[in-house]
């Protein structure tokens, strides 16, 4: 194939990723604003509990400082009966371009999920193909 036919194909696959991720856009818009608005029901209830629990007493100081921990986050990724750890999906596109691309160093990935597709697309340093793709 040559240099120009590669091109046009790179070229088409960036296209199709960036018009399937224009179609994504909204479907994951409304699921991030209802995760949002979960989340800060949630917030609002324990918040809540918070003030209606009875006072405790101060507890004895110790002598070593505790080091601040980080908080779990996860993003579920839910359609047709599917849960889909978004973080996990983002991992097998990682190893899947690893496996192919073995002495590329990755700077950026980005990870398009297409639920009417049950698959997620991935472009890594810019770079797209139709091979680059993830099933659900």
């Amino acid at each position: 194939m040559t240099m120009a036919k590669k091109a046009a194909k790179t070229s088409a696959v960036k296209e199709n990723v960036k018009e399937t991720a224009k179609e994504v856009a909204p479907v994951v818009k409304e699921t991030v604003k209802e995760a949002a608005a979960t989340v800060k029901a949630v917030a609002a209830e324990a918040k809540e509990a918070v003030k209606k629990a009875p006072a405790k007493k101060p507890a004895a100081k110790r002598t070593t400082a505790k080091k601040a921990v980080e908080p779990k986050m996860e993003v579920h990724f839910q359609f047709a009966g599917k849960d889909i750890l978004a973080k996990s999906v983002l991992d097998q596109a990682v190893e899947a371009y690893k496996s192919t691309h073995k002495d590329v160093e990755i700077k950026k990935v980005e990870l398009y999920i297409v639920a009417e597709e049950g698959a997620a697309y991935y472009v890594v340093n810019g770079e797209a193909s139709d091979d680059f793709k993830v099933m659900l």
